[in-house]
Order: C-alpha cells, then structure tokens, then sequence
C-alpha cells in the first residue's frame, strides 16, 4: 500500500526539490516514475577510473554554436506535437543502432548530434536527440514521448530494436539517469556527461541496467564526492556502475564530447 501511494504521489505531483550538495537547486522531474520499484534483487558493481586519455585542454572563454552545416543533414520531425531531430549516417541503410542524446539546458538537440555525428558515421548508428517543453526536470517530460519518437522511427526502417541507448549532458545526464533507474524502456545501457540527480530520488528498479558516468575533476556544478556518492547508490539499487574520472576537465562538453562520445560508444556496442 505504502508503495502504491508513493508511485501515485510520484506520478500526479511529479517534482520534486533537488539539492545537490549546495551547488544550486533544480527542479527533479519525478513523473516518469513508472518502472516497478522492488527490493534489490542483486547489488550492482560499482568501479571508478582515471580517464586522462579523454582530456581535452579548455581554452578560456570559449564559445560553442551549432554548425551550418549540420542544418543541412539532419531532419526535423513533429510527434505528438514535440520536435525531434535524427541523423542518420552517410552510405548506410537502416535498421541502425539507436542512440539518443539529451541536451543540456540553453542548448538543444542539435549540439548532441554534432558532437555525435563522426561516431555515427563511422559506426553506422542512428542519431535521434528530442526537444523537452521547457526543460528535462520540469516533470512535464514522459517516457510515452520517447517510445512514440521509436515508434516512427521503427516504420521508417531505422531502428534496431535490440540496440537502443542513451547518452546525455548535465540537465539531460540527469534526466537519462532517471530514465535508466525509473523508467520502462527498451534501451540497453546509459552514459551520460556532467550530471547525475539527488540518490535519495533513485529507487530498485526490477530490471537494473547498466550506467556510466563522466565527469570532470574540475567541474564546478556536479562535483566528484556527490557523483560517488550517486554511483555507490545506483550501484546498491542494482545497477552496474561506472565512474569515469577525466582530471582537469571541467563541465564544457563542446571540446571534448567528441572524444567522449567514440568512448561511450565503444562501451555501448558491447551490451546488448
């Protein structure tokens, strides 16, 4: 009973305060509370790396800003009335591996898919990267949205049903972590840069999937004591962890996402 009113509270108010060891407040998005919460069936390995080989220096003052070109390759669709832009790779037919990619807050899908692209052009990987309302923790963004977003793209020809993954940046690494831990969905694994939520929001889900991080020692928002301390729990619900330490770089993704990305693919297309 008590886990039934937790889930109906979850799904009708669906936001919750975050607090994430004083760097700031954000809304955390906790309608798509939708996968069944159980005991741990089993506790989940938990390791952390140094990544050093994925440093890329910042240079100060840097700016980043959607490429010309990219506008011309992608393609912009309407479901349900929620953009999304896809990407499909050049010389290839469908059906694809699938990844899809949240962006950050003040960005959009376009950035992900062009720190993307030259991974899903080698790899043969479709690229699909939505648009939230306003923002991924508002608690307005659900998991019917991405499951139509692959209902389109599966009569199109495009997906790979047993090759679906996540990846996300700081606001949208926080909703793909909640998407991972909370929701039904037919994606494999989880990666995501720069962000992770509170651990006292994340639950035992009945099928724990895999998830690694990447953060930066020298990020000023998600700081590595607080990323260890979501990763120990993601572990103890039952998901298998990874912590990827990259010393010196900080939150910018836009000099070292493409890196970042041939990486987390490399993972990805071992688990299937």
């Amino acid at each position: 009973m008590l886990r039934l009113l937790f889930l109906i509270a979850a799904v009708c108010y669906g936001l919750y305060a975050y607090k994430h060891n004083g760097t700031g407040s954000a809304p955390d998005g906790a309608a798509y509370l939708f996968a069944d919460q159980a005991d741990p069936v089993r506790i989940g390995h938990m390791s952390e790396m140094d990544r050093k080989d994925l440093f890329v220096p910042y240079v100060r003052g840097a700016t980043y800003n959607v490429p010309d070109d990219l506008y011309n390759v992608v393609k912009v669709h309407k479901t349900d009335g929620r953009r999304w832009y896809s990407y499909e790779p050049r010389f290839g037919s469908g059906p694809y591996p699938v990844v899809i990619l949240f962006h950050g807050a003040g960005r959009s899908g376009l950035s992900m898919i062009d720190m993307w692209r030259k991974v899903a052009d080698r790899k043969k990987l479709l690229l699909i990267a939505p648009e939230p309302q306003t923002r991924w923790m508002s608690g307005q963004e659900q998991p019917e949205t991405l499951h139509e977003i692959l209902r389109v793209a599966k009569e199109q020809g495009l997906v790979d049903p047993d090759r679906i993954y996540l990846f996300g940046h700081s606001e949208g690494a926080q909703y793909v972590e909640a998407l991972i831990n909370r929701a039904i969905g037919p994606w494999k694994a989880a990666a995501v840069h720069a962000g992770f939520s509170d651990p006292s929001r994340i639950i035992s889900p009945a099928d724990p999937k895999p998830i690694r991080y990447y953060l930066g020692t020298r990020d000023h928002i998600f700081l590595p004591d607080a990323a260890r301390s979501a990763s120990n729990e993601m572990a103890a619900n039952g998901h298998d962890v990874e912590l990827h330490m990259i010393p010196g770089h900080n939150h910018w993704f836009y000099q070292a996402g493409p890196a970042i990305a041939r990486d987390a693919w490399n993972w990805f297309a071992r688990r299937r």
